[in-house]
Formats: C-alpha cells, structure tokens, sequence
C-alpha cells in the first residue's frame, strides 16, 4: 500500500528544511526526501551565511533588494525561534560589515555603491582609512577608505543542524539518501537504497537546489549549478565584523573560523579543487588582512549554487499541489525566512503576498500554471 503525507519536500537543504518546519508548525505532516546524507551536498554547507541585503543590495534587481531586506528582517526573529525549537545555537551575530577600499579603483567602485545605497534609503556609514584601522586594527595598512552597514550573519551548517532537530523534535520526517525521481499527479516517485519507492502526497514541493531541474514534474525550469569554492581557516578571531572587498569576503566566527570566498564558475557539476582558485583567495584574503598568513587551512568547500536564467529564484505554484523553492542562487541563506513563510502561507490557503509576484515560475515560457 503507498504511503501518504499532506507534504512532501523534494530537497533538504536549507530552503527544504526551512519550509518544513513552517508547514509543521502549521499542522501539516511533511516528509522530507534529501538525495545526500545530512544536507552535504547542500549549497547552504559551503556559504559563508552573511545576511547582507545593504552590501550585496542588486542594482539590476529593485524587486530582489525588498524581498532580501524582508527576510533580513526576520531573521532576528525567525534565528530565536529555532534555537527554541531546535535546543541549538545557529550562530546570529549582528556585529555588521565593511566594505573596504585597498586602492583607489575599489574606492570608485566603493563609492558608487554608497550613492546607490543612499538613493535606495539603505543605511551606510562612510569610514575614513583610520576609521577602519580604528575598528578593525588586523585590517591592512593599505586601506583607503570604505563603508559600514549593518549587515549580520548566520552560520548555515549549525542552520542544518538546528533545522533537522527542529524537525525531529516536531514529529516531521527527514529521509536522507532518498533521490526523488519523477512527480506526477500526486505520486512522487524515490529511490532508497536501490529500490523504487513512491508516496503519495496532497501537495509537494521541489527544493532540490541546483539539481531540481532533474526531477521529472510539470515544469521545466531552465536550472544550471553555478560552482562556488569557500576556504575555512582556525586560528586566533583577527575581525568582529564580516570585511568584504570587491575582490574578496571575510567572516569571522565566535569560534574561531574565518570563512573566506568565494569564487564563481560555470563549469557543470565539477567538483575539482583547484589550486589556483585557492591561491587568489588566499591571495585576496592576506591583501586585506595578513593575519590570514598565518591561521591554519582547515577545509576547502565546493558548492554549487542553483541558478535560474534570470539569476532570481522561483516561488510559487506550477501545477495544481506541485510547488517550486528553488533557484536561490547567492541568496539562499539570506532569502531562508522569507521564503519559508510566504510559501507556506499560500501552501496553507492564503493569498500571495505581492512579495513573492516577480519570482512566479509562470514567467519561465516552459512553464505553464493550471488552476
């Protein structure tokens, strides 16, 4: 006899894991199919989890700034809740960022940022060299000038991790090594250990990250895997706040890791280390800080962000029950909360929030939306 569930999640990583919880606490039975073991091919494992909706704020992309600012927003909120839940710390700092000049060409690009952040009404704080040096007193003598904003950050894995106890805690089912193959009229077809399986489900989602373009379903979202590679570094905490340049990101940790990154490539699903790209981010990293030279290279990470044609995600129904939370990008960690709360409030019976209008999958041409 097949199995049923209100919910099923195809994908666990952060968004997955996230949506489940919230549709849990409204009082739906979810079950979670998670292709790896423990979310370790999530892309949320590898990101450096800065909230960072003023010093990544998108030019191109107005609708992706207010959508980011909400969920920023929530964040505070949405972190203490599942500490609640979950009996875990997930690491929610406020300390803020900087975004420093090494040159005269970054303090150009620097400035263009601030005027653009003045005109959107964003909060930054203008910093003279010293001023830097003041807060920062690891940061090279090389620095000519930067910003302030109050950005925060997040640890993702310990995300995971209090998302998963969350669930548990709850009731809610995680099935890890469950590599969802087709989704059709209700019935979602896995494989589990090398067998077939299916489980039928009122409504299901697809939340697979960069490989939710494999799933057979009713939509064909033009998905594709943009490569990340993050270094982790151990040693003495040489920064309170994230420092970011336009070459390079710092954030530190409580607990003593400096995560460093990240570069950006298209190369399919490669999960090559490569030499030179760990170079230049060490390289990157000692011009801004050279305290780097010295801390202990701990793990190379490569990840692999989704990313749809137009670089924004898809949120929202495509067939009736068959929902999408996918296509995240650089922003899956930031875009968590939001994403999570809007969708399960339409999953649950209510009206969209306007929020969620321009990410519709319905504006892909292969996608089409029946009622």
């Amino acid at each position: 006899m097949t199995e049923r569930r209100d919910v099923v999640i195809a994908g666990g990583g952060i968004i997955g894991l996230a949506l489940a919880w919230e549709l849990t606490r409204r009082g739906r039975h979810v079950l979670v199919l998670e292709a790896s073991e423990g979310s370790a091919d999530a892309a949320a494992r590898v990101a450096a989890g800065m909230l960072a909706p003023v010093s990544e704020v998108d030019l191109a992309h107005p609708d992706l700034t207010r959508l980011s600012i909400a969920s920023a927003e929530m964040y505070a909120d949405w972190a203490y809740d599942l500490e609640a839940a979950s009996g875990l710390d997930v690491a929610y700092e406020t300390t803020g960022t900087l975004i420093v000049a090494l040159h005269r060409d970054h303090l150009a690009e620097i400035e263009h940022l601030r005027a653009f952040q003045h005109d959107r009404g964003l909060a930054a704080e203008t910093l003279t060299r010293g001023e830097l040096r003041d807060a920062e007193p690891a940061l090279a003598p090389s620095v000519v000038g930067g910003i302030r904003v109050p950005d925060r950050q997040i640890d993702p894995r310990r995300v995971l991790a209090a998302l998963r106890a969350a669930l548990a805690r709850a009731g809610a089912e995680v099935c890890d090594g469950a590599r969802v193959q087709r989704i059709e009229s209700g019935l979602v077809t896995y494989e589990l250990d090398g067998h077939t399986t299916q489980v039928e489900a009122m409504q299901v989602v697809i939340a697979s990250g960069a490989w939710s373009g494999a799933i057979e379903a009713d939509v064909a979202l033009p998905m594709r895997p943009v490569k990340g590679l993050v270094l982790r570094l151990r040693g003495e905490r040489l920064l309170q706040h994230v420092v970011r340049t336009p070459d390079v990101y710092l954030v530190p940790r409580a607990y003593g890791e400096l995560v460093v990154g990240a570069t950006m490539e298209e190369r399919g699903f490669d999960r090559t280390q490569r030499a030179g790209d760990v170079y230049d981010l060490l390289l990157e990293a000692t011009r801004a800080l050279p305290g780097v030279r010295e801390l202990e290279l701990s793990e190379v990470c490569v990840g692999f962000r989704p990313a749809l044609r137009d670089h924004l995600p898809a949120i929202g129904e495509v067939a009736p029950g068959v929902f999408v939370a996918t296509g995240h990008f650089r922003d899956g960690v930031l875009l968590t909360p939001v994403t999570a709360r809007l969708l399960s409030a339409v999953m649950c019976g209510d009206a969209p929030d306007p929020l969620l209008a321009p990410y519709a999958p319905s504006r892909f041409a292969a996608v089409e939306v029946t009622r």
